[in-house]
């Protein structure tokens, strides 16, 4: 039956076999006449687990029966699973006469689990969408990659990949053709690599590679400009091709940083900064990045306290009537001036505040103080027109923004009509969830605009569905106008775009008469840039309500 059976004498000096049958002979490649008189001890050998031959032994000192199952030795060298039950035969007296010992090759369903309990192990270490490890199995590796590279004073390099438009895709696509991206993406870090190559799907859309046991440092960039052009190849997802932008930075051992810690650090910021400044291509690591790391920390620890103490101040830029030249309202920007580094750009301070939060506070101020200045303007007697705001994504997607923006008429005393709120054109990729905030804007009597209009990824279609009133031309498609005919060109499309939709078409950033006749002549309803004023403080902004019509360039050097 294949089980084998062994039976040993405690009676006879060391517990010798006295009889085996011919299951035990066939498991253990040992005849009957090589064992009789031993003791079982030449099954075991180096990978027989001791532990288990103590609970044997106790069995045996003890007379009671017990189960093990143990790795032994065969007569050839090989090894085999044994489940072995051992159990005492005892005389009157309660002593034992003979041990029988049952043997069962259990090799078969040992090898099988152990190769289950591996498989499982494996697929804890894997992100399951893509194959590759996962983030923790990816530093304990990393770990020990770098402590070879030290010992063998070779280079390694650290490459974190973002993908651009990942949430698009998904919320336009579905997430399995999301999913099948992200696959083709880990498809494409695996050919650019050796075999071998440490790589991870350390965070939604994004990737790292570690490239170690590198002697010549310049293969790096050459590794990198392989990744980035295959990357760059379209993808085939839902039947179409589409192209997707990403990021790469790229950190360098042990140059950039000594552990892990550090490289992976050192490599997002390489990768921040490639996505900031749009960088097409690789970008690594420099120690200048590490200042501008501070200076982000600095700020952030800077600004709640600088809105405490009345450092943030409005400067408004009007809006002109490109037919009339009359005013037709005014936008809301918001400046901060620190005292000691006097004022520190809006392109520097909101992405911070966005990315923490602080938004939402540093928004509802604008939105306070931008009501407020409106109605004591009209107050005063000036003309009655809009002013304008800018909502910013994290703002718009707070649960209580409605509440805030009813709370701030409420306050302040200003008219919806009199308040036009302007979003940027890439919170339009999700009009499932913006639609009911805009149709209840809307239905308060709040204008609605498009913000940097031609800049963003948002479909026609979005534009047709959803309640706005103001389609802003980004400044981009302004600049070379009227002399590129291609922008020219451009820039007539959106106008016509915008007019077919029964949207009020605004152009900002116009610096120049040719610029602002051009626009005229096409029928862009207003304009909004220096040609006709900067930005103007409060005083600045209140002499120019005297009169609704203004004069090209009379305002350039207000601050």
């Amino acid at each position: 039956m294949g089980v084998g059976l062994a039976i040993t004498d405690p009676r006879l000096q060391d517990n010798p076999l006295v009889y085996v049958n011919r299951g035990f002979e066939e498991i253990t490649g040992y005849s009957r006449e090589e064992v009789l008189l031993r003791n079982p001890r030449f099954l075991q050998g180096a990978e027989t687990n001791k532990e288990q031959l103590e609970v044997i032994r106790q069995a045996i000192l003890s007379g009671r029966p017990s189960t093990i199952t143990i790795k032994n030795y065969k007569k050839d060298g090989s090894t085999f699973w044994n489940q072995f039950t051992i159990s005492p035969i005892l005389d009157s007296d309660g002593d034992p006469l003979y041990f029988i010992g049952l043997q069962l090759d259990v090799t078969q369903e040992m090898e099988e689990r152990r190769a289950s309990t591996e498989q499982i192990r494996q697929l804890s270490n894997l992100d399951p969408i893509t194959r590759l490890l996962n983030m923790s199995r990816f530093r304990e590796l990393m770990h020990a990659e770098l402590l070879k590279a030290e010992s063998e004073k070779k280079t390694a390099a650290v490459f974190h990949v973002n993908l651009n438009r990942f949430r698009y895709i998904n919320e336009s696509y579905g997430e399995s053709t999301g999913n099948e991206l992200l696959w083709q993406v880990a498809g494409r870090l695996r050919s650019s690599f050796a075999e071998e190559t440490l790589m991870c799907r350390s965070f939604a859309d994004e990737f790292i590679v570690l490239v170690s046991d590198i002697s010549d440092p310049l293969f790096i960039h050459t590794l990198a400009l392989g990744l980035s052009d295959a990357l760059h190849e379209p993808y085939v997802l839902a039947g179409e091709e589409i192209q997707i932008g990403f990021g790469m930075g790229i950190s360098l051992f042990p140059d950039d940083g000594p552990d892990v810690t550090q490289l992976l650090k050192h490599a997002e910021l390489a990768l921040k900064e490639a996505k900031e400044e749009a960088l097409n291509g690789p970008h690594y690591f420099d120690y200048y990045l590490m200042d501008k790391l501070l200076e982000r920390v600095s700020l952030e620890q800077k600004m709640a306290r600088a809105l405490a103490d009345g450092q943030f101040e409005l400067h408004f830029q009007p809006k002109v009537d490109s037919a009339t030249v009359n005013l037709t309202g005014y936008e809301a920007l918001i400046r901060w001036k620190d005292p000691i580094q006097g004022y520190i750009p809006p392109n520097t301070f909101i992405p911070i505040a966005e990315d923490t939060g602080f938004i939402v506070e540093l928004g509802e101020w604008v939105l306070r103080e931008a009501c407020r200045a409106n109605k004591q303007w009209q107050d005063n007697g000036f003309p009655k027109l809009p002013i304008s705001v800018n909502v910013s994504a994290v703002q718009f997607r707070h649960p209580q923004f409605l509440r805030t923006v009813e709370n701030v008429l409420k306050e302040t005393g200003l008219a919806p009509q009199y308040l036009e709120l302007e979003v940027t054109e890439s919170l339009l990729n999700n009009p499932v969830i913006i639609k009911e905030t805009l149709v209840a804007l809307q239905e308060r009597g709040i204008s609605l605009s498009v913000d940097d209009f031609g800049t963003g990824y948002s479909s026609i279609n979005y534009l047709k569905s959803l309640p706005l009133q103001v389609l802003k031309i980004d400044r981009a498609f302004i600049q070379e106008t009227p002399c590129s005919e291609r922008d020219s060109l451009l820039l007539l499309s959106i106008i016509q775009l915008g007019k077919s939709l029964g949207m009020t078409v605004l152009a900002e950033g116009v610096e120049t008469k040719e610029q602002f006749d051009f626009l005229q002549k096409h029928g862009c309803d207003q304009i909004q840039g220096f040609y006709y004023s900067r930005p103007l403080n409060v005083s600045d902004m209140e002499k120019l309500l005297k009169e609704r019509k203004i004069n090209p360039l009379d305002h350039m050097d207000s601050a």
